[in-house]
């Protein structure tokens, strides 16, 4: 298995990376990996301490985070790698407030913890990890206020200089005001953008500043919206650009929401553009489609892979292959890649013929781009990674092995391997490690 294999405190570090959303707990201090430049220490707000390293890596190979909490609870899926944005990586964490009552019915309370690369208030310049006050609403069970559980892949954090926003999304409608009864029966409903904002500055690591959550209704503006673009809208997830926030449904489009950080946001819809596309992904579209910023953050580019036996998951069909359409959707720029055009020029010894997904561009080069390569295994199959030039048509480096199959069930990382199949969600980019080398 291909790991993040610096060594603590030593070796330079990447520009930027790809998170692995996968967090790796280890609670016991033989296990956990830890590189003390990257290291924090928080408390949840039931008072259970915590230690966060990332093990970086240069892309293609993912970088970790590693997790210590020994006294938080044993369940899986109790913490999320959820957004990052320059400096900031944000996390959430699962707690039972009774953690003697750790049943389906038990409350449980949701910290998110802002991870931040360099606290500017501080001067030995360590990051730090600072617990954010929660959003909470009444539940008539408990008799009194509880954190409201946002679904991680609708939440997004957005720097803004000295500020910072969390923000999360959701579609719902309303009907327009009307002084009459008759003239509400004939006025149809409006779908529009709810959205919950916390504002804060990143600097200021005190944890009771009086900051609340917002709520913010927003008329959701573009050009032919079609009420069925945002009935059944599903984020898969937030990326964060220049001043805004895009919340991305990859089978419809984007929701771009200008000036988070600001007092007026506004929301627009983006439909993709389908006539670019010649085969649309059915089933899956996020497990083959992505949103990516690029080019030192002045580009936001969409990259479609599209199998040609347009099937959502499994093996291609024999004699089939797919194509890379990688387009900017802030000036005009695209690149187009057949898979016989990468085959002609890569013996099978170098390049598996397998479809190639969940895609993510560098962000530093527009051309460059990383994938996924899966064997499609009945129970735990190969995961591969590979990066390809979208000018040249060629593979950049070798492929980089990363799961090696029922191999790994018996090494460090045989709960990663089992969650894997099921865990096909799109590593997150993101630049912090810049941010530590500008002290070191």
């Amino acid at each position: 298995m291909a790991n993040a294999d610096a060594a603590a405190g030593s070796g330079a570090l990447p520009n930027w990376v790809m998170l692995e959303r996968f967090i790796f707990r280890r609670d016991d201090p033989k296990t956990f990996r830890e590189d003390r430049r990257t290291s924090a220490i928080g408390e949840t707000s039931v008072g259970a301490h915590l230690t966060v390293s990332f093990i970086l890596a240069e892309p293609p190979t993912p970088s970790r985070l590693y997790l210590s909490w020994p006294e938080g609870p044993k369940r899986e899926k109790m913490c999320h790698l959820v957004a990052a944005h320059r400096n900031l990586v944000l996390l959430r964490l699962d707690s039972f407030v009774n953690a003697s009552n750790p049943s389906p019915f038990g409350e449980i309370v949701h910290d998110y913890f802002l991870y931040i690369a360099d606290p500017r208030s501080r001067a030995e310049f360590t990051p730090v990890l600072r617990r954010l006050p929660p959003y909470t609403v009444y539940n008539t069970h408990y008799g009194r206020p509880a954190t409201y559980p946002f679904e991680p892949a609708g939440v997004g954090i957005l720097c803004c200089g000295e500020q910072f926003a969390l923000a999360y999304m959701n579609i719902c409608s309303r009907y327009p005001e009307s002084e009459t009864s008759s003239e509400l029966e004939e006025e149809e409903e409006v779908l529009e953008a709810q959205v919950w904002v916390f504002r804060s500055t990143v600097g200021d690591d005190s944890t009771d500043r009086g900051e609340k959550w917002e709520i913010k209704h927003l008329p959701i503006n573009g050009k032919r919206i079609e009420y069925e673009d945002l009935l059944n809208w599903k984020t898969h997830e937030v990326v964060p650009f220049k001043n805004a926030l895009c919340w991305v449904d990859y089978d419809r489009g984007i929701l771009y929401c200008e000036d988070v950080c600001g007092d007026t946001p506004k929301a627009f819809f983006v439909g993709f553009p389908r006539d670019e596309v010649q085969y649309q992904p059915s089933l899956r579209p996020e497990l083959y489609r992505s949103l990516c910023v690029t080019e030192g953050g002045d580009t936001l580019a969409l990259v479609d892979v599209s199998r040609h036996d347009g099937a959502a998951v499994g093996r291609m069909l024999p004699d089939s292959g797919f194509t890379i359409v990688s387009m900017a959707l802030t000036k005009p720029s695209t690149f187009a890649v057949d898979a016989n055009e990468l085959w002609a020029t890569h013996p099978l010894k170098d390049l598996p013929r397998e479809v190639m997904m969940v895609p993510m561009l560098s962000m530093d080069e527009a051309n460059v781009a990383h994938f996924v390569l899966y064997d499609w295994a009945h129970t735990v199959g190969k995961v591969s990674l590979v990066t390809i030039d979208l000018r040249t048509k060629r593979m950049i480096g070798s492929v980089v092995p990363y799961i090696n199959g029922k191999e790994d069930l018996s090494t460090d990382d045989a709960d990663m391997v089992k969650a894997k199949p099921g865990f096909f969600m799109h590593f997150l980019p993101t630049e912090f490690p810049k941010f530590l080398n500008l002290h070191r």
